[in-house]
């Protein structure tokens, strides 16, 4: 997604007009203390270790907010997604 979806004009203004980027990144190994943090971090925050999984977080509460699972080849749903995140708070 981030090489091709997140490079579509539509989705990079929605990113770039209303939303900050954090990434958690959840490759590695069972054992390895930064990789198992990762993956628990991902468990609370989104109920879930699959992925990909895009979570719209709110920046006081922390709290998610609403979330994407899976991939969407041609953005049109990632799109959608985020247009949802801008019109449920437009700050």
């Amino acid at each position: 997604m981030e090489e091709k979806v997140f490079r579509l004009p539509a989705v990079a203004g929605l990113l770039s007009e209303g939303y900050v980027e954090a990434r958690l990144h959840t490759d590695g190994k069972e054992g390895d203390p930064a990789y198992d943090r990762s993956r628990e971090l991902q468990e609370q925050m989104a109920g879930s270790k699959a992925n990909p999984i895009y979570l719209l977080v709110d920046p006081g509460s922390g709290e998610a907010l609403d979330r994407f699972e899976g991939a969407d080849l041609t953005g049109t749903r990632f799109e959608a997604f985020l247009r949802e995140g801008l019109e449920r708070d437009p700050r």
